[in-house]
């Protein structure tokens, strides 16, 4: 592994030191993530769960009302300390999930989620800016982002299997003390990231503005916005049909294995994928994504079994996966450094919204296959013609 991610200079520019730190961060976020499902669904009957998610999920949005006018324009002006930040983020996570694992079943443990949620966004925001500051000659941004999830997966797979048995021993509140400790080590880890990561200051710089207007944002990132905008959308709305649907069928451990391992394969792939494609235009990602989205859904939807849900899942997660990468690689070669947090806090903004409208949906359905899968099918054609076109003005 550490040859790995020391490949093709990696360790040389810093990207290794990344990669580690977002293990880190992913494998924090798995634990959080299994402790707060065992609380928020599986330890209530169903009709309960959906209130408490639909609270959870007004909860994740607040976040972005402090991160596009707040923490976007206040990241630019950071960009000579982010190690700085990213260990704050980190590290103030890990504190915040010490302090929530004694409020566990309390009212109390919604506002510490939402400030943990908060400095989680602050992260992504100063990773993703950070990224091109540690990128090896010759690599690709769409390459170095899908090593960048790679490790990402890595840590999630390790964090989640090693919550979940923490939690069958010994109950959720260990997770998230297991947790804290992981991300406070990620924070001191951040202070030891090259000194290439924060930019040298250079005297008096323009001022490009702040603006926060989705449509002030570069004409080139709209296409593939709405390409990904569309996939988070469909995530958000598998990923609680799909639980809602398996609870209610009361679906066996080899069926919920099928669909869980194929959703996981997918995006996996998807990842190994990108990290492998060479240097080339990363706007076309998003562009054909949800057309291939579009058909694993619709072949699901006209035949609800379970191999199939379990290709439709993988599939989508493959598709997110490379979307995402697409766009994240189009915001850091087309927009200066001095708006590039900004940027990125905006489409982050952006897909957290569809996201959570994705997962909504998902609520109000009834827990039928064929009619979930359909609605699915349908956002990916809409999500299609939206990103097709706004490529075709770009162009």
């Amino acid at each position: 592994m550490r040859r790995a991610v020391r490949a093709d200079g990696a360790g040389e520019s810093g990207l290794s030191g990344l990669l580690g730190l977002h293990a880190l961060h992913a494998a924090g976020d798995a634990l959080i993530t299994v402790a707060l499902a065992g609380t928020l669904f599986f330890s209530v009957p169903i009709g309960e769960a959906r209130g408490r998610v639909a609270l959870y999920l007004a909860l994740t949005l607040l976040p972005f009302a402090f991160l596009v006018p707040v923490a976007g324009p206040l990241l630019d002006r950071f960009r000579h300390g982010r190690r700085n930040v990213l260990a704050f983020a980190t590290g103030g996570r890990g504190l915040l999930t010490w302090v929530m694992a004694g409020q566990i079943a309390g009212l109390g443990l919604y506002p510490l989620a939402l400030g943990v949620l908060v400095l989680s966004r602050a992260y992504f925001v100063a990773r993703s800016a950070a990224l091109p500051r540690v990128l090896p000659a010759g690599l690709g941004l769409v390459s170095a982002g899908a090593r960048v999830n790679i490790a990402g997966t890595v840590g999630t797979a390790t964090g989640g299997a090693i919550g979940a048995g923490l939690a069958y021993l010994l109950g959720p509140s260990w997770v998230l003390y297991l947790a804290s400790l992981v991300l406070i080590v990620g924070g001191v880890l951040a202070l030891k990231l090259p000194d290439r990561v924060d930019e040298r200051r250079a005297g008096a710089e323009p001022d490009e503005g702040s603006s926060t207007r989705l449509r002030d944002a570069p004409p080139a990132l709209l296409g593939p916005l709405a390409g990904a905008a569309a996939l988070r959308a469909l995530q958000g709305l598998l990923t609680l049909f799909l639980a809602f649907l398996l609870r209610a069928e009361h679906a066996s451990k080899l069926e919920l294995g099928i669909v869980l391992g194929g959703a996981a394969l997918g995006t996996l792939l998807g990842t190994i994928g990108a990290a492998r494609i060479p240097v080339f235009a990363p706007h076309r990602l998003p562009l054909l994504a949800p057309g291939i989205a579009g058909i694993a859904c619709l072949a699901a939807a006209l035949f609800p079994t379970t191999p199939l849900i379990a290709v439709a899942a993988g599939v989508s997660g493959l598709a997110g996966s490379m979307a995402k990468f697409g766009l994240d690689a189009t915001i850091q070669a087309t927009v200066t450094p001095r708006r590039v947090s900004s940027t990125f806090a905006r489409t982050e903004t952006v897909l957290q919204v569809t996201w959570v409208a994705g997962a909504g949906t998902a609520l109000l359905l009834p827990t039928r296959g064929a009619l979930g899968f359909a609605v699915a099918a349908v956002l990916m054609a809409v999500g299609l013609v939206a990103a097709l076109r706004l490529g075709r003005q770009r162009a």
